[in-house]
């Protein structure tokens, strides 16, 4: 799939992520912002003109429609979905921040929380995406070590490759400081966006496995050095501020503190260019910056997990939050974030909020649903239903709630806020992100993380059901039922009414128009797991013991 199936395009929009020299600008009180960081682009515009006016082009009603980056000879750009994996792992790592630690808001977008929309401008960056494309990377470098082939990239992306790629190695070897490497990356990634900024080449260049994955080739490289990034913001907040040497590892190995979610930094050094900004401000180029570690957010943990490979390392995080000031003690909630109490308006609306109250320190179920769910699959399940006996709204007191516990809300009044009748009230009802993250935990809950997977032996399909079941959601009977896949009532039975965790699954017993099928041990094997997938069985009774 990732090699031979159907090329993807790239998706052509009119705007353009402007050099630094156009967005880094100096106040009227003397200070260095980083201010309109997008902005329309003559080249793009010119080329979306010509794809609209072609022959055969379809938009809908709202104008929109198959705007894809042609090549300079015409047809359209297309590669294979590991070249776009490459292609977007790349583009993220360039933007790195200058101490190698979280990614870069320099399109002008704060990432999820979108109530810290001020932090773009203080040349801030932002922990949670880090660990995104840590997952990205190392999961790219893997594919491309595995497979064995030759990875085809446009040449232009192969440039920015090599740019990379020269530039981990001045810096591994100490001939280039952290702000030399982030300087002259950037250098790279902005000339790569100058070359594709209306279309491509259509030349490509082959880069092989051993100098493109992660067993020894730029992938690896990256590897390590987002690994020294996470590890040095990690100690960053932990030391208060110090920078600190990086190592390998992660600092939740050595008792852990709490990620930090956001960083911003304060240029020290710069000199003037001569221009001037799209506001009127004239234009200067950076020469230095001093970090500084914002107050907790809960984002940066909850992310933090899914790069933690370890049971012990996943409680070691979880730990630290728990006694962090992100738990709210009263509630026995989490908070979207510590105090901001100390942080100027500058860093966005969230400010604008009392404490406790809508993004500024509440807490905000699509977040903290998210950390419960992050802490069933890192397999904490002890902790995990610990948490969720005062922390869904399932199990809150309505009259507290304020609403139906059927009904989730945007935000919880927490124990920050003024009025005190007001904490642990829901307010704002909706049903996107929280429900989303709710059905995630049902799901894993009722089958494990991958139901449907390949055996290692036979290579064929299988059904192995992994449920984690605490042992006081067990009904009198020692049952428990639940439909799979929308169409097949499945019925647990555990007899002893343990937590499924400690438990095997013993038997399937499958009911359908095809008949009655019983299966021995932990699995359900092919093809009688491809007729359960294709919901030829409308019943399914598993025995665990």
């Amino acid at each position: 799939m990732l090699f031979d199936s159907e090329p993807i395009p790239f998706y052509l929009s009119p705007g353009r992520c402007v050099n630094r020299t156009e967005k880094n600008m100096l106040t009227v009180d003397d200070k260095v912002r980083q201010f309109d960081a997008v902005l329309p682009s003559a080249g793009k515009a010119a080329q979306l003109a010509l794809i609209k006016g072609a022959p055969g082009y379809v938009a809908d009603a709202d104008g929109g429609g198959g705007n894809w980056q042609l090549t300079a000879d015409g047809p359209t750009m297309k590669v294979s979905i590991i070249a776009k994996l490459v292609t977007l792992a790349a583009n993220k790592f360039a933007i790195l921040d200058p101490l190698g630690m979280g990614i870069e808001m320099e399109a002008g977008k704060p990432g999820w929380n979108d109530a810290m929309n001020g932090l773009p401008g203080l040349f801030g960056s932002e922990m949670p995406s880090a660990y995104e494309l840590h997952e990205l990377v190392k999961f790219t470098g893997q594919a491309i070590d595995e497979i064995g082939r030759e990875v085809h990239v446009p040449e232009e992306l192969s440039s920015l490759l090599s740019g990379l790629d020269v530039q981990l190695r001045r810096l591994s070897t100490k001939a280039a400081s952290d702000f030399e490497y982030w300087d002259k990356v950037h250098d790279a990634l902005e000339a790569y966006r100058a070359a594709t900024d209306a279309t491509f080449s259509g030349r490509f260049v082959a880069w092989a496995p051993a100098k493109l994955g992660k067993a020894s080739g730029l992938f690896g490289a990256m590897l390590i050095r987002m690994d020294q990034g996470i590890e040095r913001a990690v100690t960053f907040s932990q030391k208060g501020g110090e920078v600190v040497p990086v190592v390998d590892g992660y600092a939740a190995r050595e008792g852990g503190g709490v990620s930090p979610t956001y960083f911003k930094y304060t240029v020290t050094k710069y000199e003037l260019t001569g221009g001037t900004s799209s506001r009127g401000l004239p234009t200067v180029k950076v020469g230095g910056f001093s970090p500084t570690v914002l107050p907790l957010f809960l984002e940066g943990p909850t992310r933090q997990l899914k790069t933690i490979t370890t049971h012990e390392d996943a409680k070691a995080v979880y730990e630290a939050v728990r006694t962090s000031d992100l738990r709210d003690v009263p509630l026995q909630m989490y908070k979207v974030s510590a105090s901001l109490s100390e942080q100027p308006l500058e860093i966005g609306r969230m400010k604008a909020f009392d404490s406790g109250w809508l993004e500024n320190e509440s807490v905000w179920l699509h977040m903290s649903y998210k950390w419960y769910l992050e802490l069933l699959r890192a397999g904490l399940y002890i902790e995990f239903f610990r948490e969720i006996r005062t922390g869904l709204v399932s199990f809150m007191d309505p009259e507290v709630f304020g609403r139906s516990p059927l009904e989730a809300a945007s935000f919880i009044v927490s124990s920050a806020f003024p009025d005190k009748t007001l904490h642990g009230s829901g307010f704002l009802a909706r049903l996107s992100g929280s429900t989303a993250e709710f059905l995630s935990m049902w799901n894993h809950m009722m089958v494990g993380a991958s139901p449907f997977s390949v055996d290692a032996d036979s290579k064929k399909l299988q059904l192995a059901l992994e449920p984690a079941i605490a042992s006081w959601m067990w009904r009198a009977d020692g049952t428990l039922q639940f439909t799979f896949l929308g169409a097949i009532d499945v019925t647990y039975v555990m007899a002893s009414k343990k937590n499924s965790w400690e438990a095997n699954v013993k038997s399937y017993d499958l009911t359908g128009a095809v008949g009655k099928v019983h299966v021995d041990g932990p699995a359900v094997p092919s093809p009688l797991a491809e007729e359960v997938r294709g919901l030829k069985y409308t019943a399914m009774t598993v025995t665990l013991e």
